[in-house]
């Protein structure tokens, strides 16, 4: 490799604006232009340049290139990409060959291309583009614009499309571009006439998402094998007028559909009105999610019944639909799918009918007020019940919701609250607990049971329950309360439950933190320390209430946590449970030099007691300096380092991620519970407790620690120097990397970190040396906060003091051009210059160049010393943006010793992992055959919320508001112009800081394994199954395409915890069909690379997530 100084070409100096930012928009066109079209937005690619034009050639030429032509032009999306100088030949020089852009680009000048000038092509190969807005569409030979065949003007012609393919999706992207509403139909064959001229588009494959049938698939521009017997056309709801009986419709556009024959506008047959007639569905396929539309459009709430042969009495007139099939989150029935207009196998007798929650009315009657009794409900004038099969707190919950009764108590089943009477309704009624409506949870089918009224279902609530308390300090639910009572205080105590003028207790039965996490939020007496049994209170008296609590944690009320029942239990008060909350308890440094170090003490009921050492370390350290507000954790010390305590050891095995806010948030092996003594005490030194100064008058101050970079030739750089207690020191440089270096200029406000330095670079510190093997993940704010082998411990010396250089003492610039954005890179730094090297300079090198000095996008990444030779030092080589470069040769001997008759094979492996580079491969046989074979990938990943599992509707406000216990929905999205790549969803966690998934994490999925419960994987739709087949949890529900990832989960308990949450998901991208690759390993515990296969991994970051409070509105879901 020749150490050629590298040099770089950007962007601005081919506008007549040079780098006037203000003016980019305009240059920008003036410099680029389509001509020789039939208008601004067709034509041959012609780029003007130093006075001179030129154009492009079309090797590799695509519709993904000219994507971004149009962007750049503001012409809309592309059409087509056209070759073969279709747009007559240019002249002068061909700037640019073998482009090749993803699409996403904002300007073609960041595409890849073979280089400035670089071509093997003649004017006969200019490329053109033909963007959509020089083409228009419309609806030709209807009754109106919204339906008819589908017509396109261009360059003063006009075309039709064939129907090879042609559905609805198609035509719902027609509607959409012309405003005429829900796609009704998708016609062929046709059926508006043939027409003439061109046939522009053939083998449409639209997602029916698009907002233009431009950016739909299709088979090229001007490319099909029809003839115009096979012209397509669309019929959309617009082109409907649908009228009703009852006066109370929905419309879009000019459509209306309406129920009638019912008890009222909200259940009954579906009519629809078209053309002056009035007609019907059939009841073919019609299920619930079919009526949740209907119920939805006619804003009637949700469904509660999708009825069939004819039960609200047969219509007359037409048939309009059968075949019906709803996703459920359509606002239009006419947006579903279903057999065509008016094409059907059916009679009257088979027309399809709702029902609408809004027709229904639901109460508790027979109890002692209206939070508590038998389920009934009421509807077209008759009473009935819920039969019991299935029905528990889950399903009462929502009843509870749903009549403002505040957390569900009990689920009674065995008609505990007297028979009803009348019909059974419900059966097998299975809520998941977030609905707001019975009738959104599964059912067997409206009034499909095989119960009798002995068993009809019934609710406690607890707006039910009146509880009082000795304590006067409670918690409020509606009428009800809660206290702990014989403790020390207010915050701790035996749990006392008071109801209907008595008062009772709770069983210690399963009872863990988790329950008392509930009791503590509960009373507002902080986290909860302890969940004491046994009655470690004191016996209570009276009735024994709940028995077998398990809560999650997250709620609010101890009544919204499962329980074996009201008043079921297996308990004496022998078994009564307790609480203690952190705010009965205290913690302070005591036996140091100021409040900020010493030995842990914890405070409670008047004594006073300590914390083992087993498994203390600076994560629990970190936890205990916060909590005290002195800065970030310096060191965890061990074996009662400042002094044996005395009294009892409240904690053991203490366990801090080191995110929490107070030591009782972290798991321990329970209160009181050890196998230790006093000689074991933690200690704690927290960085508000040392007093750091430095030679260099600027500094970077936590509390009273500073720490400065010395002998070097500015603030920014030089020998890392801590002072503490008046004293001077270094750091070793064992371990010593980038990620360190980091940290220190962060802290120091100096930039990024260009280098860490060791062996004394700047010159040998003096005096201790007190940080030894730091292991910085690169995200803190203070060096103290990273791991170390802890305060003053070390094995070095003064010759292996670590130093760091600065971005701020580190300046570059391009020289030798013909203005500042261009020319040879160059490095200032402490009064001397350098040079980049060029071995491995490419684009993205060059692109982050441009990007530092304000200088527009890459065109060239220049080497050989274009620009003319540097002198002095050479700074940087091999200068790739996060590259991982892995090189192996693999020889294959040819038969034969002395005499062979075929020549060896060599094998030379080149594997770049970079963000815009796949694999290259070099085959080199003996006598000088080489065979190269580079393949590059451009692309971009996304990470998109979604509001149901229909994936329709994104979510675009954040923080994104979600309920506990909500169904969340992503999408991972790939986009790219090579259709060979598949995205796999690897790993994702969730963290209250958008910046750091190293401190807090909570797993969601691992290695393509479900590490949460309610994961569930969307797969793709050739049957991957291996991807999630390891964790019975999963749900499997099909992706559309390679290019996207859907998975889902339920709002956790983690989410409670914090005001926001964040997740990072690790995506991987591979070669489709390649099983050797990881994207196709499912779920592993570890994944070995074959030398054939390979992936890309991106880490994506989306959020926050924040849990919805009673006062804040969805911003999330507006369909409308």
């Amino acid at each position: 490799m020749g150490l050629h100084p590298t040099g770089l070409t950007c962007l601005f100096p081919f506008l007549p604006y040079r780098c006037r930012k203000h003016n980019y928009r305009q240059p920008h066109l003036r410099s680029f232009s389509l001509v020789n079209g039939g208008s601004r937005c067709e034509g041959r690619v012609q780029i003007s340049h130093s006075g001179g034009r030129g154009t492009v050639c079309d090797d590799g030429w695509d519709l993904s290139d000219a994507q971004v032509v149009c962007r750049q032009l503001e012409c809309g999306s592309a059409v087509s990409a056209t070759s073969q100088a279709s747009f007559g030949q240019g002249s002068g020089s061909i700037y640019l060959d073998d482009v090749n852009c993803a699409g996403w680009e904002s300007s073609i000048f960041q595409c890849s291309h073979s280089g400035w000038g670089n071509h093997n092509c003649g004017h006969t190969e200019d490329a053109g583009v033909v963007c959509s807005d020089a083409v228009t569409i419309s609806l030709v030979n209807g009754r109106n614009r919204c339906e008819g065949r589908v017509q396109i003007s261009h360059s003063g012609g006009r075309g039709t499309v064939c129907d090879d393919g042609w559905d609805l999706s198609d035509a719902q992207v027609v509607c959409r571009q012309l405003g005429c509403g829900a796609a009704v139909s998708a016609t062929s064959q046709a059926s508006f006439g043939q027409g003439s001229g061109s046939i522009y588009l053939d083998d449409v494959n639209c997602a029916g998402w698009e907002s233009s049938i431009f950016q739909c698939s299709h088979s090229g521009w001007g490319n099909h094998n029809c003839g115009h017997n096979e012209d397509a056309g669309v019929v959309c709801s617009g082109a409907i007028s649908i009228t009703t009986d009852n006066p109370i419709t929905s419309t879009s556009s000019d459509a209306t559909i309406s129920l009638v024959n019912g008890g009222s506008r909200c259940e009954g047959r579906v009519q629809i009105s078209h053309s002056g007639g009035r007609g019907t569905v059939c009841d073919d396929g019609w299920d619930l999610s079919d009526a949740q539309v209907v119920c939805r459009q006619l804003e009637c709430g949700s469904a509660v019944s999708a009825t069939s042969q004819a039960s609200f009495g047969q219509g007359s007139g037409s048939i309009y639909l059968d075949d019906v099939n709803c996703a459920g989150w359509e606002s239009s029935i006419f947006q579903c799918s279903h057999s065509g207009w008016g094409n059907h196998n059916c009679g009257h007798t088979e027309d399809a009918g709702v029902v609408c929650s809004d027709a229904v009315t639901i109460s508790l009657v027979n109890g002692r007020n209206r939070c508590e009794g038998r389920v009934q409900i009421s509807h077209s004038g008759g009473r009935g019940t819920v039969c019991d099969d299935g029905w528990d707190l889950s399903d009462a919950q929502v009843v509870c919701r749903q009549l403002g009764c505040g957390a569900a108590v009990s689920a009674t089943s065995q008609a505990s609250f007297g028979q009803g009477s009348g019909s059974i309704y419900l059966d097998d009624v299975n809520c998941a607990g977030w609905e707001s409506s019975i009738f959104q949870c599964s059912h067997s089918g409206w009034g499909n049971h095989n119960c009798g009224h002995n068993e009809d279902a019934g609710v406690v609530c607890s707006g039910a329950i009146s509880i009082t308390t000795d304590n006067p300090i409670t918690s409020t639910s509606s009428d009800a309360t809660i206290s702990l009572v014989n403790g020390g205080s207010r915050c701790e105590g035996r749990v006392q439950i008071s109801h209907s003028g008595g008062r009772g207790t709770v069983c210690d039965d399963g009872w863990d933190l988790s329950d008392a996490q509930v009791v503590c939020r509960q009373l507002e007496c902080g986290s909860a320390v302890s969940a004491t049994s046994q009655a470690s209170f004191g016996q209570g008296s009276g009735s024994i209430y709940l028995d077998d609590v398990n809560c999650a944690g997250w709620e609010s009320s101890i009544f919204q946590c499962s329980h074996s029942g009201w008043g079921n239990h297996n308990c004496g008060h022998t078994e009564d449970a307790g609480v203690v909350c952190s705010d009965a308890v205290t913690i302070s440094l005591v036996n140091g030099r100021n409040r900020c170090e010493g030995r842990v003490q914890i405070s409670h009921s008047g004594g006073r007691g300590t914390v083992c050492d087993d498994g203390w370390d600076l994560s629990d350290a970190q936890v205990v300096c916060r909590q005290l507000g002195c800065g970030a954790a310096v060191s965890a010390t061990s074996q009662a380092s400042f002094g044996q305590g005395s009294g009892s050891i409240y904690l053991d095995d203490v366990n801090c991620a080191g995110w929490e806010s107070s030591i009782f948030q972290c798991s321990h092996s329970g209160w009181g519970n050890h196998n230790c003594g006093h000689n074991e005490d933690a200690g704690v030194v927290c960085s508000g407790a040392i007093s750091i100064t430095t030679d260099n008058p600027i500094t970077s101050t936590s509390s009273d620690a500073t720490i400065s970079l010395v002998n070097g030739g500015s603030r920014c750089e030089g020998r890392v120097q801590i002072s503490h207690s008046g004293g001077r020191g270094t750091v070793c440089d064992d371990g010593w990397d980038l990620s360190d270096a980091q940290v220190v200029c962060r802290q120091l406000e100096c930039g990024s970190a260009v280098s860490a330095t060791s062996q004394a670079s700047f010159g040998q510190g003096s005096g201790s040396i007190y940080l030894d093997d730091v292991n910085c993940a690169g995200w803190e704010s203070s060096i103290f906060q990273c791991s170390h082998s802890g305060w003053g411990n070390h094995n070095c010396g003064h010759t292996e003091d670590a130093g760091v250089v600065c971005s701020d003492a580190v300046t570059i610039s391009l020289v030798n051009g013909r203005n500042r954005c261009e020319g040879r890179v160059q490095i200032s730094h402490s009064g001397g210059r350098g040079t980049v090297c060029d071995d491995g300079w490419d684009l993205s090198d060059a692109q982050v160049v441009c990007r530092q000095l304000g200088c527009g996008a890459a065109v060239s990444a220049t080497s050989g010393a274009s620009f003319g030779q540097g002198s002095g030092s050479i700074y940087l080589d091999d200068g790739n943006n996060e590259m991982i470069t892995y090189s192996n040769m693999i020889k294959v001997p040819a038969p034969g010793r002395v005499i062979k008759r075929q020549k060896d094979l060599h094998f030379h492996i080149s594997c770049k992992m970079l963000q815009n580079t796949w694999v290259q491969v070099m085959y080199i046989a003996d006598d000088v055959i080489d065979v190269n074979k580079t393949q590059y990938g451009r692309y971009e990943v996304s990470l998109t919320f979604y509001n149901s599992s229909s994936f329709q509707w994104p979510v675009h406000d954040f923080p994104y508001y979600v309920d506990m216990n909500q169904n969340l929905f992503l999408q991972a999205s790939l986009h790219s112009s090579d259709q060979n790549l598949t995205v796999f969803v690897d790993t994702c966690v969730a963290s209250p800081n958008s910046s750091d998934f190293r401190t807090l994490v909570y797993e969601l999925s691992k290695s393509g394994c479900a590490s949460d419960p309610t994961y569930a994987l969307f797969p793709l739709p050739y049957g991957d199954i291996a991807r999630c087949a390891s964790d019975s949890t999963y749900s499997l529900y099909p992706s559309p395409r390679s290019d996207i990832a859907r998975f889902g989960f339920n709002a956790f308990s983690f989410v409670n915890r914090f005001p926001a949450v964040f997740l990072r998901c690790e995506l991987l991208v591979c070669r489709n069909h390649d099983f050797s690759s990881r994207c196709y390993q499912g779920c592993v515990s570890r994944f070995r690379r074959n030398a054939d296969s390979s992936h890309e991994q991106v880490n994506v970051v989306v959020g926050p997530v924040q849990l919805r409070e009673d006062h804040a509105q969805s911003r999330n879901f507006d369909p409308d």
